[in-house]
């Protein structure tokens, strides 16, 4: 398991052959995860897709998507003569949960890729949040991903983990209190995990707006200051964030974006926090990133800190008004 920053190995080393491989992918009942589940279904045809998630029944519902009705099963019944695609409930953010599965993945043929997608943003100001929905989020965000990756690393189950974080994580802003915290706390521990496991593929997206279930949610309660700041621009689709995906990974690229805008705020987050060699036109984003930071940035920061004020001034004046 060689990580393709590492070798002079070419590229089209990492494009693995699926034959009696396993790819797992995490919050696969839907959204992107179901969109991965999807393509390396229709794209791999020796390989075993196995889609984890809470909900049995969205699973069941994102099974029949997956193979248009036809068979699949419950991980616990696995037999690759049987059928490719298995579905498995569990709560990732349970740590004795996922103890408890190693047994059943220590029999699967080899984890080639896992696709640590389960996630999602409730965005809203941190006062509003309840201290129950800020627990959600961590174990939604963070938790799941480390106690899976912690049990297919350390008993060297899988040749290459792909974590997803976000873009957010480059630049924190209100409205993001809970999520963001948990996205840059997996980006931290993706740049630790390269360390630790120089043999082992890992992958880190950064994901920008994109069409799922999971964003029209979030911006139920998104606050105007927060959509002010993110811009008017229109989110990419499903499908497309998953192009750009896979084929940036098949490329090598192991910090990927989905966006320009991404890729910009990956640049100005350089230095220690970056492996500025996985990601695309690195050396460009080196160049940018030096200037951005010197004149661009403190200006915009001024700016931001003046419009965030000015934002939460006119809350303070609206819920006095309330009040009387």
């Amino acid at each position: 398991m060689k990580n393709s920053k590492h070798s002079n190995t070419t590229i089209s080393a990492y494009q693995y052959k699926m034959a009696d491989q396993t790819i797992i992918v995490t919050g696969g009942s839907q959204g992107l995860g179901l969109e991965l589940a999807k393509y390396h279904h229709n794209n791999d045809e020796n390989a075993v897709i196995i889609i984890l998630s809470r909900s049995e029944a969205k699973l069941i519902n994102a099974c029949k998507k997956i193979c248009n009705n036809t068979e699949f099963s419950k991980l616990e019944e696995f037999d690759t003569n049987k059928t490719r695609l298995y579905y498995h409930p569990i709560d990732l953010s349970n740590a004795g949960k996922v103890e408890n599965l190693l047994p059943l993945l220590a029999k699967l043929p080899t984890i080639q890729k896992t696709y640590l997608t389960a996630g999602g943003a409730s965005v809203k100001l941190f006062r509003d949040y309840s201290i129950s929905e800020l627990q959600q989020g961590i174990n939604m965000n963070y938790s799941s991903s480390l106690f899976l990756s912690h049990v297919l690393l350390k008993n060297e189950l899988c040749k290459h983990l792909i974590y997803f974080s976000s873009e957010v994580s480059f630049f924190p802003f209100i409205g993001y209190s809970s999520y963001t915290p948990s996205k840059t706390s997996l980006k931290s521990l993706v740049n630790i995990l390269r360390q630790e496991f120089p043999d082992c593929r890992l992958t880190n997206v950064f994901p920008g707006n994109f069409a799922s279930e999971g964003y029209a949610e979030e911006n139920l309660t998104k606050p105007k200051i927060t959509k002010d700041i993110e811009g008017s621009s229109k989110p990419i689709s499903v499908e497309a964030c998953r192009e750009i995906i896979i084929n940036d990974i098949n490329k090598g690229y192991d910090d990927i974006t989905t966006d320009f805008i991404g890729w910009v705020l990956m640049a100005c987050d350089m230095g220690l926090n970056k492996n500025w060699n996985y990601s695309k036109f690195w050396f460009l984003q080196l160049i940018l990133g030096v200037f951005a930071n010197l004149i661009i940035i403190p200006i915009y920061m001024v700016i931001l800190k003046y419009d965030i004020n000015k934002y939460l001034r006119k809350a303070q004046v609206s819920d006095k008004t309330k009040k009387q």
